[in-house]
Parts: C-alpha cells; sequence; structure tokens
C-alpha cells in the first residue's frame, strides 16, 4: 500500500508540472502577442468620394480594447479658370468610435461599432455661373453621433460602412463671375448662414490593415 502510494507521487509531480508548463507557455505567448501589437494601425478611404471627384485618405489606430481614433483628410482641386469652373474643397475629420466584440484582437476593424465625430470644411464650387465660397477662417463645421458595420475581405482588408448623424454650420459667400478671374471682393453683405440637421456623414471605405492580419 505505501509502495502504491511512493509509485503514484512521481506522476503527480509530473502531471501537476505539465500543466504549469503549458499555462505557463499560454500566457506567456499572450503577453507577448500584446506587448508585440500593442495597437492596430490602419489606412483607409472613403469610396463615396472618389465617386465625387474628392481624393482622400484616412487613418485609425485601434487599441485592444476596441476604442479606436480616426483622422481624415479630403481634397480636390479641379478648375478652369477660363470657363469660371471651380471645384475645389478640403478638409478634415477625426472621430472616437467603439468596435463591439470579443474578437478584436484576432479581426481587427470588424463588427458593429459606435462613435462621435467633428467635421471641418472649406470649398469653392462655381460652374460657370453664380459661385459660392467659404473662407478659410470660417470653415464648414459640424459632428454627430456614428454607426457602421465592418467586415472583413482578407487577411489584410476590410470594408466598412458607416452613417453618421449630426449638425453642421456653413458661412458662405454668393459670388458671380468675375471678368479675368478677378478677386471677388468680400462684403459681409454677401455672406449666408447654412444649416443643417440630418445625415452629415456617409462612406463605403476600404480599409488595409497594416500591422495586424485578420484570422479570416
Amino acid at each position: 500500500m505505501e509502495r502504491s502510494k511512493r509509485n503514484q507521487f512521481p506522476r503527480l509531480l509530473v502531471l501537476l508540472m505539465v500543466t504549469m508548463m503549458t499555462f505557463t507557455s499560454s500566457r506567456a505567448q499572450e503577453i507577448y502577442r500584446m506587448e508585440s501589437n500593442p495597437a492596430a494601425v490602419q489606412l483607409r478611404t472613403n469610396g463615396l468620394y472618389w465617386l465625387a471627384l474628392c481624393p482622400n485618405v484616412g487613418l485609425e489606430i485601434q487599441t485592444d480594447l476596441g476604442l479606436a481614433f480616426q483622422l481624415d483628410y479630403v481634397g480636390a482641386w479641379w478648375n478652369r479658370p477660363s470657363k469660371n469652373r471651380f471645384y475645389s474643397n478640403y478638409g478634415f475629420q477625426t472621430e472616437v468610435r467603439y468596435y463591439l466584440g470579443s474578437r478584436q484582437k484576432e479581426m481587427p476593424y470588424t463588427g458593429h461599432h459606435f462613435g462621435a465625430y467633428y467635421q471641418m470644411l472649406t470649398y469653392d464650387f462655381e460652374f460657370g455661373g453664380t459661385g459660392y465660397q467659404s473662407r478659410d477662417l470660417d470653415m464648414t463645421m459640424g459632428g454627430g453621433l456614428s454607426y457602421g458595420y465592418s467586415f472583413p475581405l482578407s487577411r489584410r482588408w476590410s470594408l466598412d460602412f458607416t452613417l453618421g448623424l449630426g449638425y453642421f454650420s456653413s458661412k458662405y459667400l454668393v459670388y458671380e463671375p468675375a471678368p479675368n478671374w478677378e478677386p471677388v471682393p468680400y462684403a459681409p453683405t454677401n455672406y449666408k448662414r447654412l444649416t443643417f440637421f440630418g445625415p452629415t456623414k456617409v462612406e463605403a471605405t476600404l480599409v488595409w490593415n497594416i500591422n495586424r492580419k485578420n484570422d479570416k
């Protein structure tokens, strides 16, 4: 009986050591993964802006907690002064968003997400007739809340759809074409104010994950 107990002890000790080694190895891999990939970084571009002839690029950084910080730039400068045609705009948009779900480490930037955003924009639109122009010091500004869903296309690429509801206000100049593309005098009486509440953000965005792959 005593010998039987002594023979079981080494087996229990080996089993305990294997269990501890397995747990330690698993924990070490998890810690290494968190330290080697502290945040997911992606480049993004909104296809709907491209359809409107507005090149754009954005950067988003997401933490392991699902919280992401985003900065986008859009800019276009198409003009034919001889025809009094101008289609120019540039601006920035920043957003803080939160991705839902527990798989953000394996598949970053996927699933449902909510956010709050802020926008700034300046523009000059003229198509041979009356023109509409905002001043650099009086940009269109707005903000709102967003909801979207993102799904993976491959291990590096994702597609994101987002809709935002909010408010924006713009002070703009109404002017008529001037001969020889002469500067338009900025008279305070020529300015008008536009305010709007409703959809202020629509995105169909292609996403490239730079430093993490989706476990797809």
